[in-house]
């Protein structure tokens, strides 16, 4: 794991509950070197998604907490990162995309406002350069009509449409790690490939690392280079 860019070391994230403590991950390691597809896989429940949290420190305390372990990019350990050095690696250097994108997306704002905001935010870019680089965002991950479309809502949009809208929203930035929370579990075969596609097409020409979650062991057949 020395040329790891993302390394985990004995992780152990515990939540305090009524019932008492539930380990939800306890004693993690590995890493993730670049351009490489990592695929984390387990069953339902068993600390996967937790884990993916952790990395970015986005464990909602309480009841959870990080009691031990060492999350190291590039050398520097992010659990004793402050809070700002935080805000400047999450989205610009490590981004993730989450199971569900219906609960990720305001439903109020047109998914093109949505993309355009975080473009602004994390790469200071003025209002007309900001839509230009969601436009461009929203055609690489194979959005059709992706000019018309940035005016629409996200109950316009389809599971697998949703999705490509996060996607290109994760990619916002130009990330060199990107966490995908199991991002097909919903969607049928077909967008599925799709979707596996894009991924796959990112990390062949942008050398970007993917730490990608899943039960699924087909979709880790066509996508991993190493399991955990």
């Amino acid at each position: 794991m020395n040329d790891s860019v993302l390394e985990i070391r004995d992780l152990k994230t515990y939540f305090y509950t009524r019932n008492g403590v539930v380990k939800a991950v306890d004693g993690v390691s590995f890493g993730i070197s670049q351009g490489e597809s990592l695929c984390l896989v387990g069953e339902s429940g068993c600390g996967k998604t937790a884990t993916a949290l952790s990395v970015l420190r986005l464990i909602d305390s309480p009841p959870g907490k990080i009691v031990d372990g060492e999350i190291r990019y590039h050398g520097e350990d992010l659990l004793h990162s402050s809070n700002e050095r935080l805000r400047q690696i999450r989205g610009n250097r490590i981004a993730m995309i989450f199971q569900d994108p219906q609960s990720s997306l305001n439903p109020v704002f047109t998914v093109g406002d949505q993309i355009t905001e975080q473009v602004k935010l994390h790469l200071k870019l003025g209002n007309k350069p900001a839509m230009e680089k969601t436009l461009h965002l929203m055609e690489q991950v194979g959005i059709p009509r992706a000019r018309e479309r940035m005016g629409d809502y996200p109950h316009q949009f389809s599971g697998g449409m949703k999705q490509r809208v996060m996607i290109a929203a994760a990619l916002s930035c130009d990330p060199e790690i990107l966490i995908a929370d199991e991002p097909t579990t919903a969607l049928d075969t077909t967008i599925k490939a799709q979707i596996l596609d894009i991924f796959w097409d990112l990390k062949q020409k942008k050398n970007m690392s993917i730490l990608f979650i899943t039960h699924d062991l087909g979709t880790v057949a066509g996508i991993a280079d190493r399991i955990v």
